[in-house]
């Protein structure tokens, strides 16, 4: 399965898509769920080694710069956003190792960051002015995003109560921030759906999707065009699969892999995830490639 993400994975070295194991049905089907994190810029540098390597070097010395200059800071709106300037970069590391399958580092670095978003919401919480409001409101979207990353790592590692925790928590703040059906909702439940797939909770994952794909496609008027989409799909193609529900999976999937051709490209990772998938099940009823 695909986790937000974007994405939902069990190991972040291997990107959420990479696995294809038999489960106790005999399905040779993955038995991981994708997350949308997966979608982020890092994942282009991921799939070389020696690229990601000089990337998060490149990133650790600009936020060893930026963590001095937080620190030196005395003035405590400044050092705030100076803080979260240093966040969004500590969060990029934070994914470049994670991409690299070192879920332990990441972790420590996704709670680094977590703690100065957290700092500079409580900073703003008793400022009534707009900026104040505005900075406390991005303040608390990135930390979502953290939560999110978070609770994919946490079952990276083999921690998934800690991981359930983190999708949850991320949930409920992405609904505060920006309402029940926005489609940035659609990211968490699409990770918990996931973290409830490498579970065996196949129908709960079913729904997660089922309102994930509901608000991405009503986010786009109606729409199936979107990379989301695609993984979304994928995800509940994979879920109808575990549960013997062939010909819905195969409908899914397939769409899945139409969508994807279009918005990602031919030769895109994901699109050959999609296809290895569809191969893998083509001695299932129903699953045989197009």
């Amino acid at each position: 399965l695909v986790r937000c993400h974007h994405g939902p994975q069990s190991e972040a070295a291997t990107p959420a898509w990479r696995r294809f194991s038999s489960d106790a049905s005999g399905s040779t089907l993955s038995s991981t769920a994708n997350s949308y994190i997966n979608l982020g810029k890092f994942e282009t540098m991921g799939a070389d080694v020696g690229r990601a390597a000089t990337g998060i070097a490149y990133l650790q010395e600009t936020v060893h710069v930026q963590e001095a200059e937080y620190v030196a800071e005395e003035d405590p709106v400044r050092k705030s956003v100076k803080g979260m300037g240093l966040a969004k970069n500590l969060l990029e590391v934070g994914r470049q190792h994670h991409q690299l399958g070192d879920a332990a580092e990441a972790i420590r670095i996704y709670r680094r960051t977590l703690d100065l978003y957290e700092e500079a919401v409580l900073l703003r919480e008793s400022d009534d002015t707009d900026k104040a409001k505005k900075a406390m409101t991005y303040a608390r979207f990135a930390k979502s995003e953290v939560l999110s990353s978070l609770g994919v790592a946490y079952n990276d590692a083999g921690q998934p109560e800690e991981a359930s925790e983190m999708h949850q928590q991320a949930l409920e703040l992405r609904k505060a921030i920006v309402g029940k059906q926005h489609p940035a909702v659609a990211e968490c439940l699409n990770n918990l759906g996931g973290l409830y797939f490498a579970r065996g909770s196949h129908q709960r994952a079913v729904e997660h999707f089922e309102q994930a794909l509901e608000m991405l496609t009503e986010a786009s008027d109606g729409r199936q065009d979107t990379p989301y989409v695609a993984l979304t799909l994928y995800n509940l193609g994979l879920c109808r699969a575990h549960l013997g529900q062939m010909p819905a999976a195969a409908t899914a999937l397939k769409r899945a892999l139409q969508i994807a051709e279009r918005s990602l490209g031919s030769n895109h990772r994901q699109v050959e995830l999609i296809r290895e998938t569809l191969k893998q099940g083509s001695e299932l009823p129903g699953l045989q490639a197009p």
